[in-house]
């Protein structure tokens, strides 16, 4: 196993903070959308944009999952008047869903804690130092290219809590995060993603088949023949090797020296911008994240013990 970045733990720090927010303000957010009858997906799709839907702007960032569970998706929403269709077989989303979005996205971020709930971290540094590496994002030269985060939907302005902004800048480093894997993956898959999905299980999990796949990964919309398919392709050109069980596979060394190839390649992407901070920045980032996420979490379980 290769050895992790140096910045790697500043990272992990920071989507465990991202994970402490979505635990916090996804359930509001599926009861306003189901209360006010707006498509959930409205939110989970706005990481790739609210002014055009189109199956290609999809594949940009999402190259994974099946495409045909994005053409329902787009056939639901347009007969419901939240996307129109235009000429170039894509769909502009209409006000009405960016209304509706930034509506149940706001009703999470009401239940978030007020900042007096947290007295001993000073979140407008932390602010200031999680906008900074977006900043040198914006300003990083290509490869990669900043598709998701010159897309992804945000709802913070001048007036948001601090609390919310921070969240929309971690958002846009995850976001950039994304478009550095898919910039040092996608010349090794092109359009066969299922192939390069088949790959990072096996890297992750060890040896995997065609019925595991589809049983853990139902959301990317794929049935176990299609899995089949890509598995065998995915052996094929090298990537994974046949175990002793049956219809079983795991990593080969190609596929292995491929994929921390590609996890590096990600890194020296993402965290070249992080060089606008000093390490004193940096530690100091690393320790506000730390105290932002326990303090989120004990937050988040003591309202869940006063459920009880």
């Amino acid at each position: 196993m290769a050895e992790p970045h140096p910045l790697s733990k500043f990272w992990q720090a920071a989507y465990s903070v991202i994970q402490e927010y979505w635990m916090i303000t996804e359930p509001a957010i599926e009861d306003a959308a189901i209360h006010n009858d707006i498509p959930i997906e409205l939110y989970y799709y706005g990481e790739l944009g609210l002014s055009r839907f189109s199956l290609e702007s999809f594949q940009k960032r999402d190259p994974f999952s099946n495409p045909e569970q994005f053409e329902k998706l787009f056939a639901r929403l347009d007969v419901k008047g939240w996307i129109e269709p235009q000429h170039d077989e894509g769909y502009a989303v209409t006000e009405m869903a960016r209304a509706g979005a930034k509506f149940i996205i706001m009703s999470g971020d009401a239940t978030l804690p007020p900042e007096e709930a947290f007295p001993e971290i000073d979140l407008e540094r932390l602010k200031v130092l999680v906008k900074r590496i977006v900043v040198a994002n914006d300003g990083a030269p290509e490869p990669p290219e900043k598709w998701a985060i010159a897309h992804r939907f945000r709802v913070a302005n001048r007036a948001s809590p601090v609390l919310v902004k921070i969240r929309e800048y971690l958002m846009d480093l995850f976001a950039y995060r994304d478009d550095s894997h898919l910039a040092a993956a996608r010349p090794h898959f092109n359009d066969a993603g299922i192939v390069w999905l088949t790959l990072g299980a096996a890297w992750e999990a060890g040896a995997v088949s065609a019925e595991k796949l589809a049983e853990a990964l139902t959301f990317r919309g794929y049935d176990a023949d299609d899995y089949e398919v890509a598995l065998q392709a995915a052996k094929e050109i090298g990537w994974l090797e046949e175990t002793e069980s049956p219809g079983a596979f795991r990593i080969s060394q190609k596929g292995k020296e491929l994929r921390e190839q590609v996890e590096a390649q990600t890194d020296d992407y993402f965290y070249a911008p992080w060089s606008a901070l000093t390490q004193d920045e940096l530690d100091e980032l690393y320790d506000l994240l730390i105290r932002l996420r326990e303090r989120l979490r004990e937050i988040r379980k003591t309202a869940s013990d006063s459920r009880f």
